[in-house]
């Protein structure tokens, strides 16, 4: 990764985190990192491994096609693509978090 790219996927990762309203520590130890590690991550001061980039793929719960490229339209095969990619970055977050909370109140 370039340093530009790096300074991209630390705004992305640490956008989701905030979407999904958790805290660093929380998911660098979902992601089996150290909390300064994670934290050079969102501020683009470190690359990311393989094996870390799935890692945090899974304690994010989002692609690693997003992560890396910001185009959610590889992981997503059906028709929101459209309207999604219509929207920006915080609308696509907002757009998340309110699928969420039907999915959630689905359950019940």
């Amino acid at each position: 990764m370039t340093p530009k790219e790096r300074v991209i996927f630390g705004e992305r990762i640490r956008n989701r985190r905030n979407t999904l309203n958790l805290s660093q520590e929380h998911i660098a130890e979902k992601a089996g990192i150290g909390i300064r590690f994670y934290q050079a991550l969102e501020r683009g001061e470190k690359g990311v491994s393989l094996n870390t980039l799935i890692s945090l793929s899974k304690a994010l719960n989002f692609s690693i096609d997003y992560l890396l490229l910001g185009d959610s339209s590889y992981s997503l095969k059906n028709p929101m693509v459209d309207i999604l990619n219509d929207l920006s970055q915080q609308q696509r977050d907002d757009a998340l978090t309110i699928l969420q909370i039907y999915a959630n109140a689905c359950k019940k």
